[in-house]
């Protein structure tokens, strides 16, 4: 099949461009978290983004679930119609494994997404890393989970496995992700909690797929704008969910990273 012009993607990024104004900013996700109730909050985020009518009235996990479904559903369905390309759709939907997705975007040749996807199995390393390390898991069980294709090859982890964090850390300081795992192992050696992980992880991810906002043409733009959208779908679930079982604001503000806008 002959390969898409990044002329061809005009309609597609602006349509994306006009959607991302309706995005929701991490200003709106902590006024939610700290709201004094459940309905104050969700009408928070239904006035700051694009969420169905009735969403303000959800108070229960089922019926919140029903409607981040048929949200997903709908982005699903918009970037089935604009991703002009089956590979960039495919891509996208191996998000959930970004070393499948890697195989997959390889031979597409977009540097930004591959670049993406080697930076989020990097990601999934030090993650699988310091929850193996924390459990005391053997060096051989963390090799067998590791994902492979990232910047940083499997062995570079292995080799500072029965070492302690602090010197895994000074090992990372030379990479992009040691002010990353600096935050993250204090949080965990302070307070027992790996939130502190996830959400620099995420923010991580997120900056890494912000300066597609600025290309012009191209499938790169759109397929940052699903991930990003994905990343809405996810926040809002958090604070929603969180409001509903009576979670403290200050657990959710802290889960609360960064945002597409």
């Amino acid at each position: 099949m002959k390969r898409r012009s990044p002329l061809d993607y005009a309609y597609a990024v602006g349509r994306g461009r006009s959607l991302e104004k309706f995005m929701i900013g991490r200003a709106a996700f902590r006024d939610a978290a700290e709201a004094p109730d459940t309905g104050s909050a969700l009408r928070i985020l239904g006035e700051a983004g694009r969420l169905p009518d009735g969403f303000a009235d959800v108070r229960t996990a089922a019926g919140l679930d029903a409607v981040l479904e048929s949200e997903k559903q709908a982005l699903d369905s918009l970037l089935a119609e604009i991703l002009l390309d089956a590979e960039v759709l495919e891509i996208f939907n191996r998000d959930g494994r970004p070393d499948r997705a890697l195989e997959a975007a390889e031979g597409f040749g977009s540097p930004f997404i591959t670049d993406y996807l080697r930076s989020r199995i990097d990601l999934a390393n030090i993650k699988i890393f310091l929850r193996s390390k924390y459990l005391e898991a053997p060096s051989e069980r963390f090799r067998n989970s590791a994902l492979r294709g990232g910047t940083l090859p499997v062995e570079f982890f292995v080799a500072g496995y029965d070492g302690t964090a602090g010197e895994f850390g000074t090992k990372l300081a030379s990479t992009p992700y040691g002010p990353l795992w600096e935050r993250a192992l204090r949080a965990l050696e302070e307070r027992e909690t790996f939130v502190a992980l996830e959400r620099e992880i995420e923010d991580h991810g997120m900056a890494l797929l912000k300066p597609a906002k600025y290309l012009v043409f191209g499938p790169e733009p759109v397929y940052a704008f699903g991930l990003a959208k994905k990343r809405e779908l996810a926040l809002v679930r958090i604070v929603a969910s969180g409001k509903i079982h009576g979670i403290p604001p200050a657990v959710l503000a802290e889960r609360i990273g960064e945002t597409y806008v």
